[in-house]
């Protein structure tokens, strides 16, 4: 989910992978990493990940890209627990959808993948970039 949220924002932003590696510095296979799935975002050591959101809006990514990305990044969590659960029974101090009262954005993001509704805050009228309008099933 936060893959495809970073490949919506560096869209946004009109910058290919190979650049935005670059102005990251970074290894374009860190950016297909990062936007595939094979290197999670949720991995990322945290001082990283808030110097990669806090930065996409001054490399023209829409100023709300950090509060969807941390949303997205706290998605899969969520998706993440429950696909390592299956059918296991998790604790509820431990699963991620115990710990608070989500928020909408965060629902939305979670059922996505589900229902192909494409999140209202990720709609057209709210990126400047064309796409596809679902996030790819995770590699296997």
């Amino acid at each position: 989910m936060s893959g495809y949220v970073l490949k919506l924002a560096r869209q946004a932003a009109g910058l290919t992978q190979e650049r935005f590696a670059d102005l990251l510095a970074v290894d374009v296979s860190t950016v297909q990493g990062w936007e595939s799935g094979r290197r999670p975002l949720a991995a990322m050591n945290t001082g990283d990940f808030i110097r990669l959101w806090t930065r996409l809006p001054r490399l023209g990514a829409p100023a709300s890209t950090g509060r969807y990305l941390r949303a997205a990044v706290e998605a899969d969590l969520v998706l993440s627990t429950g696909i390592t659960a299956g059918s296991a029974w998790v604790d509820s101090d431990v699963h991620p959808l115990a710990a608070s009262v989500h928020r909408k954005t965060l629902t939305n993001l979670i059922t996505w993948p589900f229902t192909g509704q494409l999140p209202s805050e990720l709609g057209p009228s709210h990126r400047r970039c064309p796409g596809v309008v679902q996030p790819l099933p995770a590699p296997s």
